[in-house]
């Protein structure tokens, strides 16, 4: 017990180091740099958030998109209609995707494996219709954050850096802990599971409310960076299959398999083909089918075999 204390202690130490580090190195930054930064801390998270639910928990979703939208507008419907602050609209976003994540929580659970994916799909392009035509939220045409009201860039990149070493410090804490016990052995046999007293319906929810969550409230963020906001972009299927590749690139049910397939895909290729998105799609499906055919573990996997 002693030991696995000290283990925690020092990964989140490891991470508080590194949120602090990074927040330092942001003066030294230009205004591109610090943006694609705040582009790679968001990124960070989504794909974490999803490695907790997905990777650790089994529950492959496809509602990310989903979350990145509601927390997109949440933030930005605060700030049109309300006046608050943006720290009280980012939490307003995490309160709108837990609450939505606990409503539909049940009918969801209902279902397993292909069907729950399925469902989590079909929940986010309902939310994209609604958002295409309601009015008040600006229907087709979108809706823009206050300028007055928009973070500054430097302040935006320390939003998304605490975000990302939050989700991090989750996914840490899950992994190592009692809960992160029980979330596994859902996802290796949820029926052994719930004979041996694992309450299978309240520790995915912990999981899917939590995470879903750290999605709003990186969509929030997404808003604030991109300023103006629609439903099309909002609740665009890329964010859900990046944040799944990304994942399955570094390597899934990992803490570090998330930020390298962020780095990798994103950096390494996205973003260095920025003015190719043919190309830099048919290199990140090529090193996806490379992935899942050699390296099952991903990328983080064959470095630590490597180390070993």
């Amino acid at each position: 017990m002693t030991a696995l204390r000290s283990k925690t202690w020092v990964g989140l130490g490891l991470i508080a180091l590194g949120v602090v580090s990074l927040a330092a190195a942001r003066g030294s930054m230009s205004r591109y740099g610090v943006d694609v930064a705040v582009t790679i801390f968001l990124y960070v998270a989504l794909a974490q958030a999803w490695n907790i639910l997905g990777g650790l928990g089994g529950q492959v979703s496809l509602g990310t998109s989903g979350f990145v939208g509601l927390g997109s507008y949440a933030l930005t419907l605060l700030l049109v209609h309300t006046g608050v602050g943006v720290v009280v609209a980012l939490a307003g976003a995490a309160v709108a995707g837990a609450v939505f994540a606990l409503v539909v929580s049940v009918p969801l659970f209902r279902l397993r494996a292909a069907y729950f994916s399925i469902g989590t799909l079909a929940l986010t392009l309902a939310a994209q219709s609604l958002f295409l035509n309601w009015d008040w939220a600006g229907a087709t045409q979108g809706i823009a954050v206050p300028f007055e009201q928009a973070p500054e860039a430097g302040t935006l990149y320390l939003y998304a850096l605490v975000l990302a070493g939050v989700v991090m410090a989750a996914g840490w804490l899950i992994r190592n802990g009692d809960y992160g016990l029980r979330l596994m052995a859902i996802r290796d046999n949820e029926d052994a599971a719930g004979t041996l007293g694992v309450p299978a319906f309240g520790v995915k929810l912990v999981a899917f409310v939590l995470t879903s969550a750290f999605m709003a409230v990186a969509g929030g963020l997404v808003a604030a960076q991109q300023v103006s906001i629609e439903p099309n972009s909002a609740f665009g299927l890329s964010w859900t299959i990046n944040a799944i590749v990304m994942t399955v690139v570094g390597g899934v049910g990992t803490l570090m398999g998330p930020v390298i397939g962020v780095l990798v895909v994103y950096y390494g290729i996205q973003q260095q083909l920025e003015g190719s998105p043919e190309v830099s799609s048919l290199l990140t499906g090529i090193l996806l089918v490379l992935i899942v055919r050699l390296a099952p573990t991903g990328i983080w996997g064959l470095l630590r075999e490597g180390l070993a």
